[in-house]
């Protein structure tokens, strides 16, 4: 089951060594996810991904590896980057600023509508720190047991999403300058488009109502931090039942 609500997925070359790389840490953020959330088959699941668009392609994958019996408990929302973003540059995750949170982005759930929602290669879609904090409060609302959200390290020497290595550490107004220059136009004007880094998601988990325990644990390519996942744990129950399980 499929719905949409309007965010734009970069499309490397089937099959190239980029490619393989990022199916291969989806995996194991998705194997990941199945350890956090434990052998609960009739646990309910929302899966939100971006809408696939020539920047950002799907990442379904908690649908493609799922086995039959846990997608008929699987509902996947297709969400879409704010295209008319304004530019912003990097900024330190003390510097948001809730005032300025936007209200917009709702998702058609009531509070607690399911056991646990899944979110891999969103918040970066999202643009400013304000923005990334009210996706992640979405999905906290509308979780009972927890969250379990994905992303590439903004520090790693390469960036996935445009293949280059090095660049995404300069400043943002000369990175975006180099990807016009190297013919990435489209990732030079897509404004929404911001990394993260384990401290930002330690921060926005930090502001959830309710103030949930949360930890963020990583995956590594040759020895370096490539990707982070942000687990956000609702209730005390959900752990007792892992154990039992």
């Amino acid at each position: 089951m499929k719905n949409t609500v309007n965010a734009e997925a970069g499309s490397l070359a089937q099959g190239s060594l980029i490619e393989r790389i990022r199916t291969s840490q989806r995996r194991r953020l998705f194997d990941a996810f199945s350890a956090f959330r434990g052998a609960q088959p009739y646990d309910t699941v929302l899966n939100v991904c971006i809408s696939p668009s020539p920047l950002f392609d799907s990442t379904n994958c908690l649908w493609e590896w799922s086995s039959s019996q846990e997608r008929s408990r699987i509902i996947t929302y297709e969400i879409a980057a704010p295209k008319h973003a304004a530019p912003r540059p990097y900024r330190h995750p003390d510097a948001i600023d809730l005032s300025r949170e936007p209200n917009e982005l709702h998702l058609p759930f009531a509070d607690a509508s399911f056991d646990w929602v899944f979110c891999n290669e969103v918040i970066e879609r999202m643009g400013t720190l304000e923005r990334q904090y009210a996706l992640l409060k979405e999905l906290s609302r509308i979780s009972r047991k927890g969250v379990f959200l994905g992303t590439s390290n903004r520090w790693h020497p390469f960036e996935f999403n445009t293949a280059l290595p090095f660049l995404h550490w300069l400043p943002d107004a000369w990175w975006r300058r180099v990807l016009r220059w190297t013919g990435k136009n489209a990732w030079a004007a897509e404004h929404s488009f911001q990394l993260v880094d384990s401290t930002t998601l330690y921060r926005l988990a930090s502001l959830l109502p309710g103030k949930p325990k949360n930890d963020v644990g990583h995956k590594r390519i040759l020895g370096v931090k490539a990707h982070f996942f942000l687990m956000v744990e609702k209730c005390a129950a959900s752990a007792s039942e892992r154990k039992s399980a």
